[in-house]
């Protein structure tokens, strides 16, 4: 899919980091109305919900369904870059994230001149979302959904890359980011298709979202392959998790909430999304789980499912 630039539609708001000093954080937006949020999770920016592809572009779908869908890149993912990571320490840590999350809600709500607006996350994001949603968002989320949610049950696949190898009670030592390239996306993405699939991926998709999350970057690459920086502080939270410690508590959510799946995800599984599900206490509250469909099941052949599902529960609230 070489022309994907084609594709790189979306309008970049630039906002100010209210934390950060000299900080400017990106918001994609696509389409105008009733404002809705996409936040990312560990690996890829925002820029998984704004695909450089006409039939997955996640922003897209919910502009031609009435919203004004915005996608937000944390603090040194995707265009939101700092003039230097630190050297010191993991860089976008959870309280970071959340503090950028409100930065961009409160930008939105205000452009919009609204009081509230639904909020949707990823992966990772799904710990950053649901935590600003009952803390410093509580009055300002009026629905939030969980895509591929992680609660608190341990993973070995993940503790075993995580876990430090002196000691494997402790994560690992950090660096600020790491580098991530097509062939990491490539076996990371290809080690959760079942044997024998045929279909669910379009391989042009995979490759033009790890190009544009380069282009993103901007920065200088290394190795053989053109390659984009992701921050390393995800993993302090991630970590608790897989190891069946949970950082919220679910029953505090008082907005209506959609976790939702797919049902070949080894990362957010079902054990864990329903654990987290039976812990909710609001009335408004649902589970959907999609067959075939992975971690990306947002790039991937059964997206419609998840892009429809989402789309109701977004025009109920």
């Amino acid at each position: 899919m070489g022309g994907w630039r084609a594709f790189d539609r979306s309008r970049h708001h630039p906002i100010p980091s209210s934390t950060e000093p000299g900080l400017t954080l990106t918001l994609r937006q696509r389409g105008e109305g009733p404002p809705i949020l996409f936040v990312h999770g560990a690996t890829f920016s925002g820029r998984i919900f704004d695909l450089p592809d006409a039939r997955l572009n996640w922003l897209q779908v919910m502009a031609d369904a009435g919203f004004s869908a915005y996608a937000l890149d944390i603090r040194g993912y995707g265009l939101s870059q700092p003039a230097r990571f630190p050297e010191a320490r993991p860089y976008a840590t959870g309280p970071e994230a959340m503090a950028d999350i409100d930065d961009a809600v409160r930008w939105i709500t205000a452009r919009h001149g609204t009081a509230q607006l639904v909020l949707a996350g990823w992966s990772w994001g799904t710990l950053t979302t649901a935590r600003y949603a009952l803390g410093p968002g509580r009055d300002r989320v009026k629905g939030l959904c969980l895509y591929a949610p992680i609660f608190a049950e341990a993973n070995a696949g993940w503790i075993d890359m995580l876990a430090d190898p002196a000691d494997r009670t402790r994560l690992r030592p950090l660096d600020a980011f790491r580098r991530v390239d097509l062939s990491d996306t490539r076996l990371r993405w290809d080690g959760q298709l079942p044997a024998g699939a045929q279909g669910w991926r379009d391989d042009a998709v995979m490759e033009a979202l790890v190009a544009a999350s380069v282009a993103d970057d901007g920065s200088a690459t290394e190795g053989p392959q053109p390659c984009f920086r992701v921050p390393n502080g995800t993993f302090q939270e991630l970590w608790e998790c897989f190891n069946g410690r949970p950082i919220y508590d679910p029953s505090e959510l008082d907005c209506p909430t959609l976790l939702i799946r797919g049902a070949q995800d080894p990362t957010s599984t079902r054990s864990d999304a329903l654990a987290l599900f039976d812990r909710l206490t609001m009335t408004d509250r649902d589970y959907v789980e999609i067959n075939g469909g992975t971690h990306f099941l947002n790039a991937e052949a059964r997206a419609g499912a998840l892009f429809d599902a989402v789309t109701a529960f977004a025009r109920r609230c």
